[in-house]
């Protein structure tokens, strides 16, 4: 437990030595602690994975700042200066890479390198293209969330069940906006207003971090092509797309991944 503002923030630390570099992560969303063990054994680095507020046994969100990403990079940067590290490897998984951007953005001093995975550089925009499966115009329930009634009671954004479908978040008056197969947590409802908000598309052009951008041929919530928009607009970035994987191809090629990330920080971060 790592105290920070207000709080603590549950930390799992293990994997390799210092020496070969340290690498940490944070998903928004859900605890990274069952992947970390994956993360250190295919890259060989020390790994850092910080639950946010509200996850595992992490501190409760003080407001509604720390349900945001902004909040959670900031919660990052705390952890590694409690820590002691002067700079490490930033690795974001899909929402995970949101933080990871923002993490660059806003706190360029402690980021040493960007690994961004399975990310978008806005979320809205993905959720405009029909290839993505957490849009409502995808194809599998397109007709399901057309037919399905406005929402009747609430705030201004609305869960409600789909048949067949899952979970449609709607905003009051206006037209569906997300799509999720089961449903959501109170971590994801207390977030999705900063998801929906993310956009770095404004700013990624001021990344100086060494980046690298993974992404699975086959993504079904991250379409390659956004990727591929995400990697030419961070100067200098590398971008590897590993055919056939889908959302987080860590998962489905763990060596195809642990050794392109490998060649990544060896010739860009470690000796």
């Amino acid at each position: 437990m790592v105290p920070v503002e207000s709080g603590e923030l549950d930390v799992l630390v293990g994997g390799g030595r210092d020496v070969q570099g340290t690498i940490a992560t944070l998903h928004p969303v859900e605890s990274m602690h069952e992947v970390a063990p994956l993360l250190a054994e295919v890259t060989g680095a020390r790994v850092v994975s910080v639950n946010p507020r509200g996850i595992g046994r992490s501190s409760p969100h003080r407001d509604i700042r720390d349900a945001t990403i902004d909040g959670m990079a900031a919660d990052l940067d705390l952890v590694r200066q409690a820590l002691g590290h002067p700079r490490w490897t930033v690795w974001g998984m899909s929402a995970g890479g949101m933080v990871a951007l923002t993490a660059a953005r806003w706190h360029p001093d402690g980021v040493e390198a960007l690994i961004v995975d399975s990310t978008a550089p806005s979320f809205a925009a993905t959720l405009n293209d029909p290839a993505c499966l957490l849009s409502p115009l995808h194809r599998r329930w397109r007709a399901a969330v057309a037919s399905a009634p406005d929402p009747d009671a609430g705030g201004d954004l609305d869960w409600s069940p789909l048949a067949e479908a899952g979970w449609v978040l709607r905003r009051r008056g206006g037209p569906p906006l997300l799509v999720v197969p089961s449903e959501p947590s109170e971590q994801l409802r207390r977030l999705v207003p900063s998801i929906l908000a993310f956009d770095a598309r404004p700013w990624l052009g001021a990344i100086e971090a060494p980046a690298l951008v993974l992404a699975g041929s086959s993504d079904p919530v991250a379409p390659v092509a956004h990727q591929r928009a995400l990697h030419q607009a961070i100067p200098g970035a590398s971008l590897a797309v590993i055919e056939g994987a889908g959302h987080v191809p860590i998962g489905e090629r763990p060596d195809d991944v642990g050794l392109l990330v490998r060649r990544f920080l060896s010739q860009r971060v470690w000796p």
